[in-house]
Protein backbone atom coordinates (compact mmCIF):
# COMPACT_ATOMS: atom_id res chain seq x y z
CA UNK A 1 0.00 0.00 0.00
CA UNK A 2 2.70 2.44 0.69
CA UNK A 3 4.37 1.52 -2.74
CA UNK A 4 0.97 2.94 -3.89
CA UNK A 5 0.38 5.57 -2.16
CA UNK A 6 3.73 6.95 -3.45
CA UNK A 7 3.37 6.69 -6.88
CA UNK A 8 -0.69 8.11 -6.76
CA UNK A 9 1.51 11.04 -5.18
CA UNK A 10 4.38 11.16 -7.82
CA UNK A 11 1.25 10.72 -10.45
CA UNK A 12 -0.60 14.20 -9.32
CA UNK A 13 2.84 16.09 -8.39
CA UNK A 14 3.82 15.15 -12.15
CA UNK A 15 0.45 16.13 -13.40
CA UNK A 16 0.20 19.71 -11.67
CA UNK A 17 3.58 20.16 -13.18
CA UNK A 18 2.22 19.15 -16.66
CA UNK A 19 -0.68 21.70 -16.27
CA UNK A 20 2.20 24.27 -15.67
CA UNK A 21 2.18 24.98 -12.06
CA UNK A 22 4.82 24.22 -9.21
CA UNK A 23 3.83 21.17 -7.57
CA UNK A 24 5.81 22.12 -4.42
CA UNK A 25 3.79 25.60 -4.18
CA UNK A 26 0.47 23.88 -4.66
CA UNK A 27 1.60 21.58 -1.83
CA UNK A 28 -1.06 22.16 1.26
CA UNK A 29 -1.05 18.79 2.93
CA UNK A 30 2.04 16.52 3.48
CA UNK A 31 1.00 13.42 6.00
CA UNK A 32 2.07 9.83 6.35
CA UNK A 33 -1.20 9.32 5.12
CA UNK A 34 -2.64 12.07 3.08
CA UNK A 35 -1.09 14.71 0.81
CA UNK A 36 -3.39 17.45 -0.93
CA UNK A 37 -2.50 19.99 -3.75
CA UNK A 38 -5.16 23.09 -4.51
CA UNK A 39 -5.26 24.44 -7.46
CA UNK A 40 -7.36 27.45 -9.38
CA UNK A 41 -8.41 26.81 -12.76
CA UNK A 42 -10.80 29.15 -14.16
CA UNK A 43 -12.81 30.43 -10.96
CA UNK A 44 -12.74 27.24 -9.59
CA UNK A 45 -10.65 26.21 -6.49
CA UNK A 46 -9.61 22.69 -6.45
CA UNK A 47 -8.44 20.16 -4.03
CA UNK A 48 -6.25 17.33 -5.10
CA UNK A 49 -6.20 14.42 -2.48
CA UNK A 50 -4.21 11.42 -2.31
CA UNK A 51 -5.34 9.53 0.70
CA UNK A 52 -4.23 6.49 2.16
CA UNK A 53 -7.03 4.27 3.54
CA UNK A 54 -5.49 1.09 5.73
CA UNK A 55 -9.09 0.51 7.06
CA UNK A 56 -9.99 -0.27 3.65
CA UNK A 57 -6.52 -1.78 2.76
CA UNK A 58 -6.57 1.06 -0.08
CA UNK A 59 -5.35 4.46 -1.56
CA UNK A 60 -7.83 6.74 -2.89
CA UNK A 61 -7.44 10.03 -5.24
CA UNK A 62 -10.17 12.76 -4.50
CA UNK A 63 -10.14 15.79 -6.66
CA UNK A 64 -13.05 18.12 -4.95
CA UNK A 65 -14.11 21.60 -5.60
CA UNK A 66 -16.46 24.09 -3.76
CA UNK A 67 -19.05 25.04 -6.13
CA UNK A 68 -21.32 28.00 -4.64
CA UNK A 69 -22.60 29.11 -0.92
CA UNK A 70 -25.69 29.10 -1.12
CA UNK A 71 -28.64 31.29 -0.37
CA UNK A 72 -30.85 31.10 2.15
CA UNK A 73 -34.49 30.05 1.99
CA UNK A 74 -35.93 27.09 0.42
CA UNK A 75 -33.20 24.98 -1.14
CA UNK A 76 -35.52 22.01 -1.86
CA UNK A 77 -35.58 23.13 -5.63
CA UNK A 78 -31.72 23.47 -5.88
CA UNK A 79 -30.97 20.12 -3.98
CA UNK A 80 -33.84 18.50 -7.00
CA UNK A 81 -31.68 20.09 -9.50
CA UNK A 82 -28.22 18.92 -8.28
CA UNK A 83 -29.72 15.41 -8.23
CA UNK A 84 -30.92 15.72 -11.93
CA UNK A 85 -27.25 17.13 -12.77
CA UNK A 86 -25.91 13.98 -11.21
CA UNK A 87 -28.30 11.63 -12.73
CA UNK A 88 -27.89 13.13 -16.24
CA UNK A 89 -24.13 12.38 -16.77
CA UNK A 90 -21.42 14.61 -15.17
CA UNK A 91 -19.27 11.63 -15.74
CA UNK A 92 -16.85 10.64 -12.97
CA UNK A 93 -17.94 13.67 -11.12
CA UNK A 94 -21.21 14.72 -8.77
CA UNK A 95 -22.51 17.13 -6.47
CA UNK A 96 -22.96 17.12 -3.11
CA UNK A 97 -23.20 19.19 0.24
CA UNK A 98 -21.22 20.33 2.92
CA UNK A 99 -22.59 22.51 5.11
CA UNK A 100 -23.76 25.42 3.25
CA UNK A 101 -21.78 24.93 0.13
CA UNK A 102 -22.31 22.91 -2.63
CA UNK A 103 -19.30 21.10 -4.36
CA UNK A 104 -18.05 19.09 -7.29
CA UNK A 105 -16.65 15.95 -6.30
CA UNK A 106 -14.80 13.10 -8.36
CA UNK A 107 -13.01 9.71 -6.68
CA UNK A 108 -11.14 6.61 -7.07
CA UNK A 109 -9.37 4.03 -6.01
CA UNK A 110 -5.56 4.94 -6.89
CA UNK A 111 -4.79 1.01 -8.15
CA UNK A 112 -4.60 0.99 -11.82
CA UNK A 113 -4.55 5.08 -12.21
CA UNK A 114 -2.07 6.21 -14.73
CA UNK A 115 -1.25 9.90 -15.66
CA UNK A 116 -3.68 10.24 -18.49
CA UNK A 117 -6.65 9.81 -15.36
CA UNK A 118 -5.17 11.60 -13.12
CA UNK A 119 -5.28 14.71 -15.81
CA UNK A 120 -8.91 13.57 -16.83
CA UNK A 121 -10.08 13.82 -13.47
CA UNK A 122 -8.44 17.18 -12.16
CA UNK A 123 -9.51 19.34 -15.91
CA UNK A 124 -12.99 17.51 -15.80
CA UNK A 125 -13.59 18.16 -12.04
CA UNK A 126 -12.37 21.91 -12.23
CA UNK A 127 -14.85 22.69 -15.43
CA UNK A 128 -17.60 20.91 -13.93
CA UNK A 129 -17.10 23.83 -11.12
CA UNK A 130 -16.04 26.57 -13.33
CA UNK A 131 -19.34 25.99 -15.55
CA UNK A 132 -21.96 25.51 -12.56
CA UNK A 133 -20.97 28.18 -9.86
CA UNK A 134 -22.40 30.50 -12.20
CA UNK A 135 -25.34 28.68 -13.67
CA UNK A 136 -26.53 27.72 -10.05
CA UNK A 137 -26.19 31.30 -9.02
CA UNK A 138 -28.15 32.93 -11.63
CA UNK A 139 -30.97 30.32 -11.02
CA UNK A 140 -30.77 29.81 -7.44
CA UNK A 141 -28.91 32.82 -5.58
CA UNK A 142 -25.99 32.73 -3.40
CA UNK A 143 -22.60 33.44 -4.24
CA UNK A 144 -19.79 31.20 -6.44
CA UNK A 145 -17.95 29.84 -3.69
CA UNK A 146 -14.77 31.61 -5.26
CA UNK A 147 -16.16 35.21 -4.73
CA UNK A 148 -15.01 37.03 -1.37
CA UNK A 149 -16.96 37.74 1.20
Amino acid sequence: MDALFSRTKELVEATVTKLGLDAQKARVKDEPQQRSWTLMRGSASVLVTAIMKPEQKNVFLRVASPVITMADGDRGPLYKRLLELNAGGLANAAFGVMGDRVVAVSERPAEGLDASEVEQMIRHLSAVADTYDDRLVKEFGGKRASDKA
